[in-house]
């Protein structure tokens, strides 16, 4: 059944795995356990611990938009805020 499967699809067995791999894979080095970070991995890590330092609600902008309602002068952009709350519908995703 999974020759037939192998006809059709196109897909041959794996053998000679090692003389493919070619200069990425050497099998003369001893092995060795362990992992490589790449340059990526680390720069996201880092945005990842800076981002983790911005707190989530951002004090002085709750104290000013408090005052200004306070006041009676809080005027938001009733079009902007429209079209946020559409731009997030649409792009909400499910959890």
């Amino acid at each position: 059944m999974i020759e037939k499967l192998n006809d059709i699809s196109g897909v041959s067995p794996v053998s000679g795995v090692k003389a493919k791999r070619g200069a990425w894979f050497d099998d003369t080095r001893e092995s060795r356990d362990g992992f490589a970070v790449s340059e990526f991995a680390r720069e996201m890590a880092n945005i990842s611990t800076e981002l983790a330092k911005v707190p989530e609600v951002r004090e002085d902008k709750v104290r000013d938009l408090k005052r200004q309602i306070e006041a009676g002068a809080y005027n938001p952009d009733l079009d902007a805020l429209a079209k946020n709350l559409i731009w997030a519908g649409i792009n909400r995703t499910e959890d």
